[in-house]
């Protein structure tokens, strides 16, 4: 019984840190994306080329059997390829009409809505450590993005309804994507809705001008094979092991070490409110894994 509840407990710890990882990680798109000369989308579709390119020789040579086997499951594969399309296009969509802060935290509802959604589809009970986790965490990001959302004015109703409905898809992809994954490893589900977002985003690449210098290649291959490929393979790994209302309090881990690679990469100042806002997230999430 002790082994068990041991085991059990460093299942839970290894999926609270693989999926705190993935989010840290994430929090490095936005120097990368800054530093690409291309548009939003073109971007989201080498970064999901670079991921599929990054996995497929390890599925191939590790796991065949079952990608072949996953193949029965197209549908959801599919699905999860049109909600990461969606989600994208949304929060670009929004990002055009209203601030890039308020776009960026209405994008964050995602952990909010997939925290309720939960109960229904995966008959997680929502606990009120969750609850209060999340209300922490959406403080801080609040105040994270308090300076830019403010200057900004009114907002654009069609601008929040995009930002609003980003999020929704994002929830959908991590519902769908715990789903999935009881039934296959995720890497397969990581390959599989990545190849699937690459079909959806192709058309992006229509009239681009793609003549870019070696070092932009270089950052987008980071950015697909890394942050992509690598760390959302974690961060699906980290939720097989964890209940999803745990894991998306960790998601808000992103935007609190973005801070940290703007400062570093951009010369970005955070400003106090940016700092506590980021005290908060980390705060959150050290309450849902000490429990």
């Amino acid at each position: 019984m002790k082994l068990d509840y041991g085991s059990t407990v460093s299942s839970r710890a290894l999926g609270y840190l693989s999926v705190a990882v993935a989010a840290i990680i994430w929090g490095s798109n936005g120097v990368i994306v800054n530093w690409v000369p291309l548009n939003a989308y073109a971007i989201a579709f080498f970064r999901v080329l670079f991921a599929s390119l990054t996995l497929l020789p390890v599925v191939l040579l590790t796991q065949r059997h079952e990608a072949l086997r996953a193949t029965t499951a197209w549908r959801s594969m599919l699905a999860l390829g049109v909600l990461l399309s969606l989600g994208w296009g949304f929060l670009f969509s929004s990002m055009k009409l209203i601030a890039i802060a308020s776009a960026v935290l209405l994008n964050y509802m995602a952990p909010i809505f997939a925290a309720l959604l939960a109960p229904v589809f995966l008959k997680e009970r929502i606990e009120r450590i969750t609850v209060a986790a999340l209300a922490i965490s959406m403080a801080g990001m609040v105040l994270i993005s308090s300076q830019e959302i403010f200057r900004a004015g009114d907002l654009n109703l069609l601008g929040v309804t995009f930002g609003l409905l980003a999020g929704l898809a994002y929830a959908g992809f991590i519902i769908l994507s715990k789903k999935t994954m009881s039934d296959f490893s995720s890497r397969i589900v990581a390959l599989y809705s990545y190849s699937a977002t690459m079909v959806f985003l192709a058309p992006s690449l229509i009239g681009v001008d793609l003549s870019m210098d070696v070092a932009s290649w270089m950052l987008l291959l980071i950015l697909g094979s890394f942050n992509t490929g690598f760390a959302v393979t974690l961060y699906l790994y980290g939720l097989s092991l964890i209940k999803a209302q745990k894991a998306v309090v960790f998601t808000y881990l992103e935007p609190a070490s973005a801070l940290a690679f703007g400062f570093l990469f951009l010369a970005q100042q955070p400003t106090p409110l940016m700092l506590l806002g980021g005290s908060l997230i980390l705060s959150a999430g050290y309450i849902v894994a000490s429990r």
